[in-house]
């Protein structure tokens, strides 16, 4: 009798813990709210669907060699190809400001310095003018890791993805004033050094993405 009693419990006790599992709530997933406002990230990634990207002056455009009024001109076509793009979104908030780049076309699998500078691009890759600054340094060119650095300046360096895409951004805690802003974006043949004597400088300038004026 005691046997057939556990042979008929068994079955029993194996289907209440199927039951149990079916019944375990998954567990709960972090809030919006908890979710970094920004991520910085490359190739196919894509920001937060939480968080609404609003920016308040944006710039893009298509890699060309130059021509009259061309808003995207390529100097070095091996490094980066005609018909490669490029888009610059700037977003101000109650910290700062968030610079985005968007890139799209490239070298898979290269990396690139990438800089905000002063003057709007042109036939001649220097017309750009030096990385705009927020505490300018009374020295030119600047060259100083205390002047020359990703907080004083902005700084997008990244590497393309398998399908020559990236997407990378530079959080700020100051942002542009009305007249005194970025004109361009320039992409460069290396990624950005850091050392004394040579901060800031990341070879050759392969293309240049003129900005509007705020």
């Amino acid at each position: 009798m005691i046997l057939r009693a556990l042979a008929l419990a068994a079955p029993a006790a194996l289907l209440a813990a199927c039951t149990n599992s079916v019944e375990v709530e998954p567990a709960a997933l972090p809030s919006a709210a908890s979710a970094s406002a920004w991520v910085v990230y490359q190739g196919a990634m894509s920001a937060s669907p939480a968080v609404s990207w609003a920016p308040d002056t944006v710039a893009a455009g298509t890699f060309l060699p130059y021509r009259p009024d061309s808003p995207a001109i390529t100097y070095e076509p091996t490094v980066v190809p005609p018909g490669a793009r490029a888009e610059v979104g700037i977003a101000r908030n109650a910290a700062g400001m968030i610079v985005r780049l968007t890139t799209s076309g490239l070298i898979p699998r290269r990396s690139y310095g990438a800089h905000l500078h002063t003057a709007p691009c042109t036939a001649a890759p220097a017309d750009a003018g030096p990385h705009f600054q927020h505490q300018k340094d009374p020295k030119t060119p600047s060259v100083n890791p205390s002047y020359a650095n990703p907080r004083n300046e902005i700084w997008l360096d990244f590497t393309a993805d398998a399908t020559g895409a990236a997407t990378v951004t530079s959080e700020q805690r100051w942002s542009f004033t009305a007249g005194s802003s970025p004109r361009s974006l320039v992409i460069h043949t290396l990624t950005t050094r850091t050392r004394a004597g040579a901060a800031g400088t990341a070879g050759e300038r392969a293309a240049c993405l003129t900005l509007p004026a705020r």
